[in-house]
This record gives structure tokens, sequence and C-alpha cells, in this order.
């Protein structure tokens, strides 16, 4: 009686294998996380749309914006007014999903929110006197008065895809002006910083 012989790979269909398993994994991986960074930057729209909602509802109730200096002393970043005593948004909301982990957004600090100014408060002072102590507001300047024209009293910005607020005026750092603006069109993680204004989405600057 004939022994069946037994059957197997060869070393050559093995390693056939193995590369088309690696070129999938090439087209596969940059498209998931070209995906993904998609999904967070919609997030990110979409929270900065309740945040909008939330801090004209703070306007209503108070007849001014939340100041742009945290109680707690932070400055230029989303207040913690806004969700305490008076819950206008959830407190998940606040953080900047691109912010998150980065050496100078320090754990447990207003430096891992969205950047927020309140322009209004640049003009005419800061809502606290212990906020204007801290940061005295610079008044009717020309800088402030172009920042108005442009975004209205208060402009929100999340870091972006690449993670670091993006100035184009180093002087400025990006307070009044001088911010650049996410655009996927020049990729997926590419320079820029989402905005939202008083006046709506910043598309450029």
């Amino acid at each position: 009686m004939k022994k069946s012989e037994k059957s197997g790979f060869t070393l050559i269909e093995l390693l056939i294998v193995v590369a088309i398993i690696a070129i999938l994994a090439a087209i596969a991986i940059p498209n998931f996380l070209a995906a993904q960074t998609r999904a967070r930057v919609s997030r990110v729209k979409g929270e900065e749309q309740t945040l909008t909602t939330a801090l004209e509802s703070y306007f209503v109730d108070y007849n001014v914006y939340p100041d742009d200096i945290d109680p707690t002393g932070w400055p230029w970043y989303l207040p913690s007014v806004i969700s305490t005593p008076i819950a206008y948004i959830s407190t998940g909301l606040i953080n900047d999903l691109f912010r998150q982990g980065m050496p100078s957004a320090i754990p447990g600090t207003p430096g891992t929110r969205y950047r927020y100014i309140n322009y209004d408060a640049e003009l005419k002072g800061h809502n606290s006197a212990q906020a204007e102590a801290w940061f005295p507001h610079p008044g009717d300047t020309v800088e402030v008065q172009t920042a108005i024209r442009k975004y209205g009293f208060w402009r929100l910005s999340s870091a972006g895809p690449d993670r670091v607020a993006t100035y184009t005026d180093a002087a400025g750092h990006g307070f009044f002006d001088g911010l650049a603006v996410y655009d996927p069109s020049n990729g997926t993680v590419s320079n820029g910083d989402i905005i939202r204004s008083q006046k709506g989405v910043v598309t450029e600057e």
C-alpha cells in the first residue's frame, strides 16, 4: 500500500503570502489613520459648535461673554464658568481633543482646553477685578479692533491634527490675528488650527 504524501507550503509560497499581507497593510493602515483623524476633526468642529451655543447662552444670562481668564488664573483658555456653577455644557466638552497629552497641556489645568479669547474683555476690561489685575486689558488698540472686525467678540481654537498652535506672527503668538487655519486639502495631518469665532467658522486667515 502506497503511503500518502504530506502536502505543505514551500518557503517561496510563504514569502509571497507575507509580501501580499505587507502590501495590504501598507495600503490599509495610512487610510485607517487618515479616517481616524478626519473623525477627530469632525468631533472638534461639533464641540466648537456646542461651545458656541454655551457662550451665547452665557451672554444671554449675564449680558457679557465669559472672561478669557479662568478663575484659577489661567489666561486664554476656555474658562470653567461655562460648566460651573451653571452647566452650559458638559465638563467633557471643555477639553481640546488635539491638545491632550501635549507637554504644554498640563493635566488637570485649563491648558488642556480649547483656546479662547474674549476680545470684548480685551477692549473694555475683564469681568472681575482679579482677572484685570492678573492681565490688564490693552484697551481700544488697533490690534483689538482688527480682531473684533475679523472674529467678533470672541474666538475659539483647537490645536488641530498637528497638535500645536500654529502662528503666522511670531511676535503676537496669534493673539489678535496670525493663526494658521487647518485645511485638510493640505494633508489630513497638516499645520493649522481649527477655529470658530462669534462670526462663525474661520476658513482662512
